[in-house]
């Protein structure tokens, strides 16, 4: 039935006109809607310069095909040993550097998670190819999450960056540690070769005023490492997350915006267990957007407090990765150098998502 049928009374031709002005209004406003060109896509920066923090040297990592080129270059440099300890692991070139370390007899050791696709695959070329790899005992609702390399127990790469197919033009950060850090990291890895079931030492860990290494399974070291950063916070505090769904960091960081502090929020769209989070925190009247993707993650779990001290890993902020999971976190604690790289990256990646 048409609207001339439908409209009655002596008022019809107004109703008509309003109806056709107004279609006319939103077809204008569709036209100049589609008319906006979406935003460009936020560049990833490249490796940042070497800066000391405290007794460690640390060089922030930001994803991209540079930093994958970086990790290439430490396996193939090392002469005694390889650590890896990935989540997912489908770079063919890092798997090839790590049979060429193998063949020129590097003592390479691989830890996997044989919950992940990808990673058996590579697990299978690597063991074909003597490389010793060890599945990490998952279970139900649990994974090993960590992203580690340890090199001639001298330089340690950690963060959030996977070995995927696709992990170069996600956006997350790693970094590259030489100094007493890269002892606690390799510690983890002893411990989670016991775990595995092989006959290792696992030493006492090193003392770090710096850097903080944090794990989960044993132990739920991160998220308080988390909380007491928001709590701590006096002026800013920036976060780039995959996932957020702890409650508790919600409301901490709804008491950190009451408290004065500009608290700013971006999270990956790809997430809708994030949703409720979004909802709560833009009620709360704090700066939270969705990232706007060409295709891409943001996967990062990263946050910098007062442009000063920086926690990220490969942990998210919810009850897998606080809890569950076998995670892996470093904090910064005082290191506003790397804060700047991280927050330089974090500001493309806000003001790409306007």
């Amino acid at each position: 039935m048409s609207l001339l049928h439908t409209v009655r009374g002596p008022g019809w031709r107004c109703a008509i006109a309003a109806f056709i002005a107004a279609a006319v209004v939103v077809g204008c406003a569709q036209v100049s809607a589609s008319a906006v060109p979406p935003p460009a896509p936020a560049a990833l920066l490249g490796p940042a310069p070497s800066v000391l923090v405290g007794a460690d040297q640390v060089a922030l990592l930001r994803s991209g095909r540079a930093t994958f080129a970086r990790i290439g270059a430490l396996i193939d440099a090392a002469r005694v040993s390889i650590h890896v300890e990935i989540y997912e692991f489908g770079q063919r070139p890092l798997a090839d550097a790590l049979i060429a370390a193998e063949s020129r007899h590097v003592a390479v050791t691989v830890i996997d998670d044989p919950s992940e696709v990808s990673s058996v695959a590579t697990a299978a070329l690597l063991r074909t190819a003597g490389v010793d790899v060890i599945d990490y005992p998952v279970r139900k609702q649990m994974i090993d999450h960590v992203k580690l390399l340890v090199v001639d127990a001298r330089v340690a790469v950690v963060g959030g960056i996977n070995w995927g197919v696709n992990s170069p033009a996600n956006h997350d950060y790693d970094a590259e540690i030489v100094g007493p850090a890269v002892d606690n990291l390799d510690r983890v890895f002893m411990r989670d070769l016991v775990t595995c079931g092989r006959d290792r030492a696992v030493p006492d860990a090193e003392a770090d005023r710096s850097i903080d290494v944090a794990a989960t399974l044993p132990g739920a070291e991160i998220r308080p490492l988390a909380l007491g950063l928001i709590d701590g916070a006096r002026q800013t505090v920036d976060l780039e997350l995959f996932v957020l769904t702890d409650t508790g960091v919600v409301h901490a960081l709804e008491a950190a915006a009451l408290r004065g502090v500009a608290v700013r929020v971006l999270l990956d769209p790809s997430q809708p267990s994030s949703d409720p989070s979004y909802a709560a925190l833009r009620s709360a009247g704090i700066q939270v957007r969705w990232y706007h993707s060409h295709g891409e993650l943001l996967h990062a779990k990263a946050m910098v407090a007062d442009a000063t001290s920086v926690l990220f890993g490969s942990a998210n902020w919810s009850g897998g990765g606080f809890a569950r999971n076998h995670e892996l976190d470093i904090e910064l604690i005082s290191a506003p150098m790397v804060a700047a790289e991280m927050l330089a990256q974090m500001d493309l990646d806000w003001a790409a998502s306007a």
